[in-house]
């Protein structure tokens, strides 16, 4: 079976870069969530996990399960998850779902690692608060 992701270590975070630009095959989707089960040890030592879509410009809704089962180990092992490089119509599946409410999403992969390494993407208010 041909290699759904690239993992890569950047610094302080592990990238999961998708290798394919359509994401619809049972097969595939479930590859991709054995390698899910994998990443939160990988990511465990520095606590940051990135999923860069930039490849992505289709994925069915299969695989959104997967990101979720991924987004709730790593929040059960205290590891951040951050997504970046949502194409629009990917986007608009997040926005649809309300996803992009509950996962941190950056515009694209330098974004991201910025966001990793101020505040951990989170806004505060007046006075650091």
């Amino acid at each position: 079976m041909v290699a759904q992701l690239t993992i890569q270590d950047r610094g302080e975070v592990v990238m999961v870069t998708f290798t394919q630009a359509r994401i619809l095959d049972e097969g595939t989707i479930r590859a991709i969530g054995a390698e899910f089960e994998k990443l939160t040890t990988e990511a465990a030592a520095d606590r940051k996990l990135l999923l860069n879509f930039r490849s992505v410009d289709y994925m069915s809704s299969a695989m959104l399960g997967q990101i979720m089962k991924l987004h709730k180990q790593c929040k059960a092992d205290n590891v951040k998850l951050m997504l970046c490089g949502v194409c629009p119509q990917v986007m608009e599946i997040f926005t649809i779902t309300r996803l992009n409410k509950v996962l941190a999403i950056e515009s694209d992969e330098a974004a991201a690692l910025a966001a990793f390494s101020g505040d951990g993407g989170k806004k505060k208010g007046w006075f650091g608060r």
